[in-house]
Parts: C-alpha cells; structure tokens; sequence
C-alpha cells in the first residue's frame, strides 16, 4: 500500500496571502470585531464565543483597560496629594521662619 502526495506550486503561489487572511479576525468576525486602531471591541459592542482565542483576548483586553483606569485614578490621587504635601511644607517652613523671628 503506498500513498501519492502531490502538491502544487499553485497550492502554495499565495500561502502567505492566505495564512494572513486566515489570521485577520476582521474576516471571520466582521469589521466591527476590531477598530480602525486595531483595539478589540468591547464584550458589550462584540460577543465572541466562549473558549474562543479572541474571546480570551478580549477578557484580557477589558482587564488591562480596567487596571489602565485604576492606575489613572491612582497616580491622579498621588499628583494631588504630592500637592498637599507641598501646600503643608510650606506653611510649616513660613510658621518656622515667623517662629524664629520672634525669638
């Protein structure tokens, strides 16, 4: 028993061309899968079937955005409490200086 495997070069002329498109998760999704900046739609825009590899990328997407907007918050908080901090030393140096005036 023997077996024939035969290949084309026509089989393999666009490989490349057709592993891209394969890739491309706008051709088996459609165009609102993915924006124009390449950024995943959102689970509310675009539901992809549970267990898929885009669904996980999309999981992983929305958990990066959301930490995204916590580190935001949190270095908002850090900016204005580095100001209070500077707003406090300041009146402390202005207290000592008048203090020491006194003397």
């Amino acid at each position: 028993m023997s077996i024939d495997i035969r290949i084309d070069s026509y089989d393999i002329s666009d490989m490349d061309e057709r592993l891209e498109r394969a890739f491309d998760i706008r051709n088996e999704w459609g165009i609102e899968s993915v924006s124009d900046d390449n950024i995943i739609a959102s689970a509310d825009d675009k539901h992809f079937p549970l267990g898929s590899v885009h669904a996980v990328i999309q999981r992983q997407q929305e958990t990066i955005d959301a930490q995204e907007r916590k580190i935001h918050r949190l270095i908002t908080g850090i900016k204005k409490l580095e100001t209070t901090v500077h707003n406090i030393t300041d009146a402390l140096d202005t207290v000592g200086k008048t203090f020491f005036k006194i003397k």
